[in-house]
């Protein structure tokens, strides 16, 4: 090819940029018209809805140094009739932490509520639940990454600058109130939720000065049987300022399986069971 050719190559070549761009951006999702940034929480809400659930859970802690820590604990949740939420979680692995549980009562318009059980000691300790930002049982997960989205506490807007590819979108979820902002851990959160199954796949967490802080993933979703619903069955979350992760990967998982609530309290929680 001589000079001349593939300069003129060149120029139709750039030439068609533009329109590559625009049939490249048109394949991606967008935001269904009529639909807010709050209908996909509102959705996402709806898909993890449920009765009962019980899982049994293996936690995988990674620090910096890529040493790995393994711990297995049994979760339950139930929904009251109120709307409230009750779960409670006993580690069964390892040995010397076997029998530790911990009680939450999650309450629609209050605080919530917490209690920890230390089997060595025998006793019973209630935990202050107004700091949402809490590690949950020595993770990388706080109490807030675990619990239903408080919609009347937050803001939600789509993210104009993130592709997130096909069948999904990003929304970004801030705190709407003074007290929110001092209870949570984040300035923000970007929220990119699968649009075929309202199931979120992702989030990036912002610190209260505006930084990235931790980035989460679900993966491997599945239906649970026999109700159908879709979970996934592993969750990984990384704070990428500490470059340390955890782990959590499900098995055994039932849906709408009918957990009588006096298995969540707290003579069960005691009780281990």
């Amino acid at each position: 090819m001589n000079i001349q050719k593939r300069a003129a190559y060149v120029v139709v070549w750039f030439s068609m940029l533009p329109l590559l761009a625009v049939s490249s951006y048109s394949a991606l999702s967008k935001p269904e018209a009529g639909k807010s940034a709050a209908d996909y929480i509102r959705a996402n809400i709806a898909a993890e809805a449920s009765k009962d659930e019980s899982t049994t859970v293996t936690i995988g802690l990674k620090n910096a140094q890529g040493k790995l820590q393994e711990r297995t604990l049994q979760w339950k949740t139930v929904t009251l009739p109120n709307g409230d939420k009750r779960s409670i979680v006993v580690f069964l692995l390892p040995k010397s932490i076997k029998g530790t549980g911990l009680l939450v009562q999650e309450n629609k318009g209050k605080e919530d509520e917490r209690w920890l059980y230390l089997p060595s000691l025998k006793k019973t300790r209630r935990i202050s639940g107004a700091d949402k930002s809490d590690t949950f049982m020595g993770t990388d997960f706080s109490y807030e990454d675990l619990v239903t989205e408080e919609m009347e506490n937050h803001s939600y807007s789509f993210d104009q600058t993130q592709d997130c590819g096909k069948n999904c979108v990003v929304v970004i979820a801030e705190p709407k109130s003074e007290k929110e902002r001092a209870e949570s851990g984040y300035s923000k959160r970007r929220i990119t939720i699968d649009t075929t199954n309202g199931m979120i796949t992702a989030v990036e967490y912002y610190n209260r000065s505006g930084v990235h802080w931790k980035s989460f993933r679900a993966s491997d979703f599945r239906k649970v049987m026999p109700s159908g619903d879709i979970r996934p069955y592993r969750m990984e979350m990384t704070d990428v300022i500490g470059r340390h992760s955890s782990t959590m990967v499900f098995d055994r998982y039932s849906i709408d399986a009918g957990v009588d609530p006096d298995e969540i309290s707290l003579r069960a929680l005691t009780q281990g069971q």
